[in-house]
């Protein structure tokens, strides 16, 4: 029989021990769709989206049905543009499918011949188009704000005078307020628009992700917010024009947890040179202006810090001050092993970057290992802050971090494998930032292989199946809309390197020692996330990870089934989905295409 095939029979049997018969055959189908399924460009996607005659009958069939109808208001600051674009951004509200609509319109006495004549016809042509002039030119704030004088709907949209909302963004979003009337803030997904009409560059967004949102504005279009809730916080401010409605998000999350994301893309941007989907330079004080919006932020948070400059422009780090100086208990379950090719324990060699490394001090370290440390290197690492916990038990990852944190001291316990380097000094800290926050549960940091590729960023977990985000990919890749360089949320972390608060922990139960090797993490995030805490991976702390140096790479028998069974009710509760992961995007890689 050729190697070949002998080769993919073995693969077959283990995906059968590793998987059970059930993940066995999903493994089979997802590989078989997979080999005929020709991976999309983005034209190709918007063909099999686009609304058919049947689509559209069937939306007027759901509206009649429907108990509740809000009326959208729909704000469009106006100042000098062009009349093609203006007429194209009109008349997108006028197609759209659902009709309880008005369009407030501000102009900020714009120069431009065609302007008011303009805007005067279509208040005479459709009665929903409602138009103030300003005597003066302002700016965009003062311009929004007159606008939403107008408004008497229920909701209101933001719309720039040069986009276009797609034929069926009010149509989902009124969709979604029926399925959710308690519903304050609702995103949706974008693309931008060339001016002959090209549409391209698709951002297909996460649900609800706080963190990531601090490291930029990524709800942005289309952006629909109650209006009594705008109203009550004041509406847009003075002071922040080109990132006046950062501002009034930033504000109004702090006042409602009823966020919701329409996985449709409902808004198209135009890349026009006026406008900063064109480059970083067309409008610099919008960036600025995001800044202090950011900074305003965190003097109203009870985290309190400082905003730092992100990757690139309109890209920010929040650091938090930390509360206090706590003690963080790193603990590390080891064999002892030799690192492959090297003359040197791995344990060894991570205690001692993280002595020499860190810059945060106040920690202590407990190995947990099954009496396989020499007398070599347990005298090697031994220290004042280090306490070795022996377990006399076969390995099992999970009881051995348990028994670690059950004799940690510290107010946090850091996870962490014994196969790791420390790469950033300041490692600690740009974890504790969000650890010691209520909300958060787990937090992750950025770890690589030794050839500089990236192991870990985040885990996604698809139809039941655990991945990791661009893993393997080169470490500088920035990531889908810079998800590699920035604070974001994922629904799992790795334990190879993981923070949480002790009290937490302890509160999910610890580790579930059914996982002996793999899944115990993912296991423990879901659970935190099922709990209502929201998991973060922060770019800021990176290590090297050997990962399986110290044992053998592989999943063990039914521990895939294990999850899956556990996790089934969940898993259905998020309709088979990971929230932090567009379900436009392909599965077959987490590597955010489509």
């Amino acid at each position: 029989m050729p190697s070949t095939i002998v080769r993919k029979f073995g693969k077959l049997h283990q995906v059968w021990q590793e998987r059970g018969t059930r993940g066995f055959f999903r493994f089979v189908s997802d590989r078989t769709i997979a080999r005929f399924r020709k991976r999309l460009n983005y034209q190709q996607w918007m063909a099999r989206q686009k609304l058919t005659p049947t689509d559209l009958a069937n939306a007027d069939c759901e509206m009649a049905q429907w108990q509740h109808r809000p009326i959208f208001s729909v704000i469009m600051p106006v100042y000098n543009v062009e009349e093609i674009w203006l007429i194209k951004a009109i008349e997108s509200v006028r197609n759209q499918i659902y009709p309880d609509w008005e369009l407030c319109i501000a102009d900020d006495a714009s120069s431009a011949a065609h302007i008011q004549p303009l805007l005067i016809h279509y208040s005479k042509l459709d009665p929903r188009i409602k138009v103030v002039f300003r005597a003066e030119n302002s700016n965009i704030v003062a311009t929004s704000n007159a606008a939403l004088e107008l408004a008497t709907g229920d909701y209101i949209a933001l719309l720039d005078h040069d986009d276009e909302l797609a034929i069926d963004a009010l149509f989902e979003n009124a969709k979604l307020i029926n399925q959710h009337p308690e519903a304050d803030f609702i995103y949706s997904d974008e693309d931008k628009v060339s001016p002959d009409g090209d549409r391209h560059d698709p951002f297909f967004k996460p649900d609800w992700s706080p963190d990531y949102f601090h490291s930029c504005m990524y709800t942005c279009h289309l952006g629909v917010y109650r209006k009594s809730l705008v109203w009550a916080i004041g509406g847009f401010r003075v002071g922040y024009d080109g990132s006046q409605d950062y501002d009034l998000v930033l504000r109004l999350v702090e006042q409602t947890q009823q966020i919701y994301h329409i996985s449709k893309i409902l808004y198209h941007w135009r890349v026009i040179p006026a406008s900063v989907t064109s480059s970083s330079d067309a409008k610099p004080w919008a960036y600025e202006a995001a800044r202090r919006a950011l900074e305003d932020m965190l003097i109203r948070s009870d985290y309190p810090g400082r905003v730092e400059a992100g990757p690139r422009e309109g890209f920010y780090r929040i650091r938090r001050e930390i509360q206090g100086n706590p003690l963080v208990s790193i603990v590390i379950p080891s064999a002892g092993k030799i690192l492959a090719g090297a003359n040197q324990c791995l344990l060894e060699a991570c205690i001692q970057s993280i002595r020499d490394r860190s810059s945060y001090r106040n920690i202590e370290i407990i190995v947990v290992d099954g009496y396989d440390l020499s007398d070599q290197v347990v005298q090697a690492i031994a220290g004042d802050n280090l306490r070795l916990v022996r377990c006399a038990n076969s390995f099992n990852f999970a009881q051995r971090i348990n028994l670690g944190v059950a004799q940690a001291q510290g107010e946090f316990v850091l996870l962490l494998n014994d196969d790791v380097e420390i790469l950033t000094p300041d490692w600690i800290e740009s974890m504790l930032e969000f650890a010691q926050q209520p909300e958060i549960g787990a937090v992750g940091a950025k770890l690589f292989y030794s050839d500089g590729t990236l192991q870990h960023i985040g885990v996604m977990v698809l139809g039941g199946n655990p991945g990791h985000a661009f893993h393997q990919v080169a470490g500088d890749n920035p990531g889908y809309f810079l998800s590699n360089l920035v604070n974001r949320n994922y629904l799992a972390v790795t334990a190879a390197c993981l923070m949480m608060r002790r009290s937490l922990y302890q509160e999910l139960g610890g580790m579930d020692e059914a996982f002996p090797l793999n899944y115990n993490d993912v296991d423990l995030c879901l659970k935190a996330h099922q709990a209502g805490y929201r998991q973060v991976v922060t770019p800021y702390a990176q290590l090297v990870h050997y990962e399986s140096a110290t044992r053998q790479a592989g999943l063990q028998p039914k521990e895939w089934q294990t999850l899956n069974d556990k996790w089934q009710p969940y898993f259905e509760q998020l309709n088979h989905n990971d929230p932090y992961y567009s379900p436009n995007l392909s599965r077959d890689e987490v590597l955010f295409e489509l």
